[in-house]
Formats: C-alpha cells, sequence, structure tokens
C-alpha cells in the first residue's frame, strides 16, 4: 500500500491507460476520456482523482456503471469504481477543472513569442490525478497511448513517442510502449 494514493492495486490495477482528449487553451480545461486495461480479482477498482469532475463510467460494451467520489483530502477523493468481477476494460468520461495544479497554463505574454499560449503538466510527485483519473502511485507501472487534440497553430508533445512536426489540424497521437508510473505521463501544448 502507497499512503500517498488511494489506489488499491492488490483488487484492481490499470496495465495500459488510452487517452483521448482535448485541450481547450481559451478555457483552461483539458476534456476527455480515459480507457483503461485493467487486472481485477475484486469487484472495484480505486482510482486517484482531484479537482476532476467525473461525467460517466463504463465497461468495454458501453454499460455504465456505479461510482462514487470519496471525500475531499490531501489525497484528493478516492474515485471507486463497482465493476463485475473479471472486467478487462473500462472508460472514464471526464474534465479538468480550476485546482488542477499538475497544469501549468501560461498566457502568451508570459512566452517568448508573446503570440501564442502555452501548457506544459508536472505530474510528480502526485499530481498527475489532477489532470487525469489514474492510480498515481510510483509502484503502479502501465503503458499508455494518447489521441491529443489542440487548437491546430499549436502542437502537442508528450512523454512518449512524438511527432516532429505540426499536424493542419491539431490532431496527435503518442505511444509509451513501456510501462511508467502515473507520474512520468506528461503533455506540452505550445
Amino acid at each position: 500500500m502507497d499512503t500517498h494514493s488511494n489506489a488499491r492495486p492488490n483488487e484492481a490495477r490499470i496495465t495500459h491507460l488510452d487517452l483521448d482528449i482535448t485541450v481547450d487553451m481559451a478555457a483552461e480545461r483539458i476534456t476527455g476520456v480515459a480507457n483503461y486495461d485493467l487486472e481485477a480479482t475484486a469487484d472495484r477498482i480505486v482510482f486517484d482523482t482531484d479537482g476532476l469532475s467525473i461525467e460517466r463510467v463504463s465497461l468495454a460494451d458501453g454499460t455504465e456503471v456505479e461510482f462514487e467520489l470519496g471525500d475531499s483530502t490531501f489525497l484528493g477523493r478516492a474515485l471507486t469504481v463497482h465493476i463485475p468481477k473479471g472486467t478487462k476494460r473500462l472508460s472514464i468520461a471526464y474534465h479538468t477543472g480550476e485546482r488542477s495544479s499538475a497544469l501549468q497554463w501560461l498566457s502568451p505574454q508570459q512566452t517568448a513569442d508573446r503570440v501564442h499560449p502555452f501548457l506544459f503538466t508536472q505530474g510528480q510527485a502526485i499530481l498527475t490525478r489532477t489532470w487525469i483519473p489514474v492510480q498515481d502511485s510510483p509502484g503502479i507501472r502501465f503503458t499508455y497511448n494518447a489521441s491529443v487534440r489542440v487548437p491546430k497553430e499549436l502542437m502537442a508533445v508528450m512523454s512518449a513517442a512524438n511527432p516532429t512536426e505540426r499536424t493542419a489540424d491539431g490532431a496527435y497521437t503518442f505511444r509509451m510502449e513501456h510501462p511508467i508510473p502515473a507520474y512520468l505521463i506528461a503533455l506540452a501544448v505550445g
């Protein structure tokens, strides 16, 4: 057990994350769906969140499942999802809020060119839970793929295999094939 995480990896743990998000630079908000591959022996999985709005949680077939957000503490809020035993895939639709302390939003005036805004994340030590519902403990490692949409005049990069040029539509894909802890997931948009 990690005293800085609500996760219960002995009951259920994530093994892979497929992240599909849209970054709204004007609203300073990330909206999307986190799809997880799981190893579960219990009828629940517990995620770490902090300042996130959870819209819905569903199984691979689209069936919505019950979930609860725990009381707010210095660790954020535990997100407990009730799943059928043996569940292998789960999706969480969510968006970030004003308390997403891992998200550093810079106005155009704070950047070198003073034309476009900039965003970067800082997930260490336990702040990734403020922009992705996740089991935020260094002992829980997983691979990830990400689809990220940003304004077309900007480019996104992540702590994964990255594109080398800006796309015309602001859509980017990433792949991290080595299992990593949540705090190593990083995003920058500028």
